[in-house]
């Protein structure tokens, strides 16, 4: 991720009004190796079931994985799923650099 796209994420995260959810999308075992402080593990194989019983359709959802692929598949989902204001943040080290430069 570039320092301008970087920064574009930060801005529309800024702009939202709404509560940020930190969504991480990777699996339980990554999960537990690392993660951001606060964030809702829901695997890309789950997020079908798991999403409308864990957030809010009207929240901000900041969606992060490994490798950035399982987070634009899971933010496709969502949007399928009825959820609007989602920001692919990519890779975890991308969605740290988010909250650290907040």
């Amino acid at each position: 991720m570039t320092n301008s796209q970087n920064s574009e994420l930060r801005k529309q995260i800024s702009k939202s009004n709404q509560k940020h959810h930190f969504i991480d999308v990777r699996t339980p075992q990554e999960f537990a190796q690392s993660h951001i402080e606060g964030s809702t593990n829901i695997p890309l194989q789950s997020i079908f079931m798991m999403a409308n019983s864990h957030l809010g359709k009207g929240d901000t959802l900041v969606v992060y994985c490994a490798s950035g692929m399982r987070a634009r598949q899971a933010c496709d989902i969502l949007h399928s799923l009825g959820f609007s204001d989602i920001v692919f943040a990519g890779t975890l080290s991308a969605a740290n650099a988010l909250i650290t430069a907040q």
